[in-house]
C-alpha cells in the first residue's frame, strides 16, 4: 500500500517551497543543473564572457544603463563568468546582447547552443528572448523546463537560416521582473539524436519469451517510450505512467506464468490478452513495493491464447535499467526454453 496522504503532504510543503523560491527575485543564484554539455575544443563557436565584456565581436543595446546586461562572476553555467542582469521596477528594460554568425550546416555550425536560468514566476513582467534577424525563436517564459534559478540547457535548431549571415540577440525586456543569466553561448552541430527504442517498444513488436530463450534479462526502460499505463485501481492497483516495453508468451488454460521485475525505478508489471485495448484487458498486475524493490506478477491463464508482459513504472517518465526474470511453461518442446523451465516447475 502506498502511502498517498503521506505524498500528497510532502507535495504541498514542496509546492509551498517552490512558491517561495519562486517569488524571490535576486537571492538565490544557484549552479544546481550545472552540467559540461559540451567542451569548448569541440565546438565551433563558444562565448563563455570569460574576457572583455561585451565580448569581441558582439553588440549591447542598453535603455537602462544602470540595469543591463554585465558580467558576473558569482554563478557561471561553466568557466568563471557569465552574463548577467538585475531587474528594476518602474523603469522599463529593453537590454540586448547580439552577434552575427554566417550559418554553414555543411560545416556542423546550424545549432544555437546555450545556458539560461531565472525565474518562471516573475518572466510574465520581463522576459528573455532569442531573435534571429528579428523572428523570435526561443521565449523563456513559454519554454523554460528547469525550476526557477536553475540552470537550463537550451537548443535551436537554425539549419533554416543555412548559408545567411544572421544577427543573434538575446533580449531582456519588461518592467519589474527578476535577475537573468546567461552563459555558455555556442553555434554548432546538435545534439546527437536520442538512441532508439527498444525493438519491443509497443505490444505490436512484443517479443516472443519462448523464442528469446532466456529466463533472467536485462532491458533499458530509459530507451523507451511510456506507451501504456495501467488502469488506475486496476489490475496492478495504480496507474503506470512509466516507460514500458512487451513481452509476449503463449499459454494453455491452466498453465502458471510469473514474472520478476528489478529496478532502480518504482517497477510495475501487468499481463494483457489484447493488444488493441491494453487497459480493458489486464488480467494481473503487479505494483506493491517502490524504488529499488522487486515486483512479482503470478497468472494462472483462464483460456489459451498470447499473453502480453507488460514491463513498466509507476510515476510519469519512470525508469531504470531493469532486470526481468521469468518463470512460465512452454507448450512447444522444441523450444529452447522447455528444458530450463522444467526446473522452476
Amino acid at each position: 500500500m502506498r502511502f498517498k496522504s503521506m505524498l500528497m503532504t510532502a507535495l504541498i510543503l514542496a509546492l509551498a517551497a517552490s512558491a517561495a523560491l519562486a517569488g524571490t527575485k535576486d537571492m538565490p543564484r544557484s549552479n544546481e543543473g550545472r552540467v559540461t554539455f559540451r567542451t569548448e575544443a569541440v565546438r565551433s563557436y563558444m562565448e563563455g564572457f570569460e574576457g572583455a565584456f561585451p565580448p569581441a565581436g558582439w553588440n549591447q543595446t542598453t535603455t537602462n544603463p544602470s540595469y543591463t546586461w554585465v558580467q558576473d562572476f558569482a554563478t557561471p553555467y561553466e568557466g568563471a563568468a557569465a552574463a548577467y542582469i538585475p531587474w528594476q521596477a518602474g523603469f522599463p528594460q529593453y537590454e540586448v546582447l547580439s552577434f552575427d554568425y554566417l550559418i554553414d550546416s555543411a560545416a556542423d555550425e546550424d545549432h544555437l547552443i546555450f545556458a539560461t536560468q531565472g525565474s518562471i514566476y516573475w518572466a510574465v513582467n520581463a522576459n528573455l528572448t532569442v531573435e534571429v534577424d528579428g523572428v523570435e525563436v526561443y521565449n523563456f517564459l513559454n519554454e523554460f523546463t528547469a525550476g526557477n534559478f536553475v540552470w537550463d540547457m537550451v537548443e535551436v535548431d537554425l539549419s533554416a537560416y543555412d548559408g545567411q549571415n544572421v544577427t543573434i540577440a538575446f533580449i531582456y525586456a519588461g518592467d519589474d521582473g527578476a535577475d537573468h543569466y546567461l552563459d555558455a553561448v555556442s553555434v554548432d552541430a546538435g545534439a546527437p539524436p536520442p538512441p532508439p527504442p527498444p525493438a519491443n517498444d509497443t505490444c505490436e513488436t512484443a517479443i516472443d519469451l519462448q523464442a528469446q530463450g532466456l529466463d533472467s534479462f536485462q532491458v533499458n526502460l530509459c530507451l523507451a517510450n511510456g506507451d501504456y499505463s495501467a488502469p488506475s485501481g486496476g489490475c496492478t492497483g495504480y496507474s503506470s505512467a512509466g516507460n514500458d516495453v512487451v513481452y509476449k508468451i503463449y499459454l494453455a488454460a491452466g498453465e502458471s506464468f510469473v514474472a520478476t521485475e528489478t529496478g532502480e525505478h518504482d517497477s510495475a508489471l501487468w499481463l494483457v490478452t489484447d493488444c488493441a485495448n491494453t487497459a480493458g484487458t489486464c488480467v494481473a498486475g503487479a505494483d506493491d513495493t517502490f524504488s529499488g524493490q522487486t515486483e512479482v506478477l503470478s497468472y494462472v491463464a483462464a483460456a489459451a491464447g498470447w499473453y502480453y508482459l507488460i514491463v513498466d513504472g509507476y510515476g510519469t517518465g519512470a525508469c531504470s535499467l531493469t532486470t526481468v526474470t521469468v518463470d512460465a511453461p512452454v507448450g512447444n518442446q522444441d523450444a529452447s526454453w522447455s528444458d530450463v523451465k522444467s526446473m522452476y516447475r
